[in-house]
């Protein structure tokens, strides 16, 4: 009796912990929302043309309520959704080549310094096909009408019209099946635990960026990732469609800056199945493990056999690392899209807007002059490295933006092609407006420039991103010196003239 006394008293304590966990989680929920309708206001309350400075206040009163958030979703003791190793990269293999993908010359092998990437298991010579993975194993938002994602994503204007944002969310959908039965488990598993993306800085990591191009694109993606944050918690608690089922009480603000993250560092696009003129964004089991370099694209999407091919972009040895090229991209772009950068980006440059008031007297004549060169009133250029940092378009909207009236209408009778001349380097033109579009270029460089703050005296002492910062900035001062030396010269040659 003592035995059965016992056993009754330790059901109840363990029925009346659990009753008491059950409140602690509900008023955490309880909490959270009333924290998401503050984060909703929050990253709406920003004007039409916000400066830097407006910007970075929202920022960090954004971060100020995702720190509150993020402690009370803390208590649900949620599990990181990756155990990314070897075992589960030999899953991920074994997955991938049952179900048709097919690896020739490469195994998937952890280097120093680059975590997880593509090692030659052969020599390899340029043009030799490497990784083959069919339709079938890629992620896409045409496999959301078979999954428990279908009905919301129907009824959901957001997830209808946004299909990054989709996909992103059917990635936690079929993380988290709490039957686990989700084709793409051995997959997802591999991912990355984490992401060096800016969604994962702190706001010293991001401070570290001012004067960047990249701090604003930065901000703007802190952003617009909590606003989909916030309206996803609420709309999963007010819906009782299979997807909300499944994220009503494991969707969180780590786990959707982790899809997120995912998405961005590592999608690529493939032919829609319904109209192969149009692309779709697809995450590539096998194909996403190759680390980046310059050099030409090599991957391919062979429509008649329904399957993504990789080809060599060069020789390799047996036990190199084998590389891609993700494409054209400025070093902004890598940093705030896939969380690195890369100092030998023969594509990097530096932006630059330049537009014409609509308060200038002369709008409408420099407006008409531009259109004939197919430019806007209100651009952004870009300022690259090398021997010739200025391009045409950019030399032709400087030159019309500080022409006078008279010139202006003499231009603008000439034929379009003789236009043209605008955007040559040596475009014969008047000395006097030459003087003043390089003086101007070399004013608006040297604005660009003392934007960046001073250099740091803890330089040892940078986190992991304030290096990645660091580094950024540093190659964006390099463009932008190089192309104030470039200026100077011609501005000397025309004084000279």
């Amino acid at each position: 009796m003592e035995k059965k006394g016992k056993n009754t008293s330790q059901n109840t304590q363990k029925k009346n912990l659990a009753k008491m966990q059950t409140m602690k989680l509900n008023d955490c929920k309880a909490v959270i929302l009333k924290l998401v309708d503050e984060l909703l206001d929050a990253t709406s309350m920003m004007s039409n043309s916000p400066s830097i400075k407006e910007q970075w206040s929202i920022h960090l009163v954004i971060v100020n309520l995702l720190s509150k958030i993020n402690q009370f979703e803390a208590e649900f003791e949620l599990k990181p959704l990756s155990q990314r190793n070897d075992q589960s990269i030999e899953k991920l293999t074994k997955w991938a080549t049952k179900n048709g993908a097919i690896l020739n010359g490469v195994e998937i092998h952890q280097f120093e310094n680059y975590a997880y990437g593509m090692k030659a298991n052969k020599n390899i010579a340029v043009g030799d096909k490497l990784v083959t993975v069919p339709r079938a194993l890629m992620m896409t938002e045409e496999n959301i009408p078979s999954s428990p994602l279908w009905k919301l994503h129907s009824q959901d204007m957001m997830l209808r019209n946004m299909p990054n944002v989709a996909l992103a969310i059917f990635i936690l959908v079929e993380s988290l099946r709490k039957d686990k039965k989700s084709f793409w488990h051995s997959y997802l598993t591999t991912l990355p635990v984490t992401y060096s993306t800016p969604v994962y800085f702190d706001v010293a990591d991001l401070e570290a960026l001012k004067g960047s191009p990249a701090f604003e694109a930065a901000l703007k993606l802190n952003r617009n990732i909590a606003r989909q944050y916030a309206y996803f918690k609420k709309l999963f608690q007010l819906s009782n469609d299979p997807a909300s089922v499944i994220l009503k009480d494991t969707f969180t603000y780590e786990y959707y800056r982790w899809a997120v993250s995912t998405l961005m560092s590592r999608q690529n696009t493939v032919p829609s199945s319904d109209n192969p003129s149009e692309n779709v964004s697809a995450l590539i089991p096998l194909w996403d493990m190759f680390n980046h370099r310059s050099g030409r694209l090599s991957t391919d999407f062979v429509k008649s056999s329904n399957v993504c091919v990789c080809y060599a972009d060069g020789d390799y040895a047996a036990d190199e690392q084998v590389y891609i090229f993700y494409g054209v991209r400025t070093n902004a772009d890598f940093l705030v899209h896939n969380g690195f950068v890369y100092p030998d980006n023969e594509h990097d440059a530096v932006k630059i807007r330049l537009g014409v008031s609509r308060s200038d007297p002369l709008y409408a004549l420099r407006y008409r002059l531009l259109q004939t060169l197919s430019l806007p009133a209100l651009a952004e250029f870009y300022l690259t490295p090398g021997p010739f940092p200025v391009d045409g378009k950019l030399l032709a909207f400087v030159r019309i933006f500080n022409m006078d009236q008279k010139t202006l209408d003499d231009w603008i009778q000439m034929e379009e092609k003789h236009c043209l001349n605008l955007t040559l380097l040596d475009g014969t033109l008047d000395p006097a407006l030459e003087t003043k579009c390089w003086e101007f270029l070399q004013v608006r460089i040297n604005l660009l420039i003392k934007q960046y703050p001073a250099p740091s005296e803890k330089a040892d002492n940078l986190s992991t991103f304030q290096q990645l910062a660091h580094t950024q900035i540093q190659l964006e001062l390099d463009i932008l010196k190089n192309a104030l030396v470039y200026v100077k010269q011609h501005l000397d040659v025309v004084l000279k003239s």
